[in-house]
């Protein structure tokens, strides 16, 4: 099923989202038949949707993540600076998240409805509140923060950095910091 959204010209950072859903329905077709190979008369690559992200064109996106819950793709927009937030069922965007400054990593939280994002433009980590769709606290890092990976068996996300090693932020996004329940 292909749906277009613009006749021909298509900008760079739309083929982002294409080029995500291909992969991970190739990664499905793969992983999920205990590892077979697709058939050589059935691509494991192919373009499901296509639609445009908003923001400034030219910028730079970075990492992408998936809300399960809310069937959500997470979008980085590095560049400009806004957390894409897409409808995966409707192929749209439903929110642009401002105030992310230079976004790179990004993690689903399920626990608690959180978004974390690694904001290299300001050292701090952005807590984003998924129904509010806003940041709602900053939590301060290493330089050059990039890449989170959240382990919830310890309730712990992991902070990559690309100046030093890495660093391990402790779940403090349950209340803040007058105690107030977020």
């Amino acid at each position: 099923m292909s749906q277009k959204l613009r006749s021909r010209q298509i900008p760079p950072y739309a083929l982002v989202v294409t080029l995500v859903a291909a992969i991970g329905v190739g990664l499905w077709t793969q992983f999920g038949r205990g590892g077979a190979q697709p058939a050589a008369d059935h691509p494991s690559l192919r373009q499901i949707v296509e639609f445009e992200l908003p923001g400034p064109p030219g910028k730079r996106f970075d990492y992408l993540t998936i809300d399960e819950d809310d069937n959500y793709l997470l979008s980085a927009h590095l560049g400009a600076g806004l957390l894409h937030v897409v409808d995966l069922r409707a192929s749209s965007v439903v929110k642009t998240v401002p105030d992310v400054p230079g976004i790179e990593g990004v993690a689903y939280i399920a626990e608690g409805k959180k978004i974390y994002t690694a904001n290299s433009g300001e050292n701090k980590i952005g807590v984003i509140d998924v129904t509010r769709m806003a940041v709602v606290k900053r939590l301060p890092t290493e330089a050059k923060p990039d890449g989170i990976a959240y382990a919830v068996p310890f309730h712990t996300a992991y902070v990559s950095n690309e100046r030093e090693g890495g660093e391990r932020h402790r779940r403090q996004d349950r209340y803040d910091r007058e105690g107030a329940a977020l």
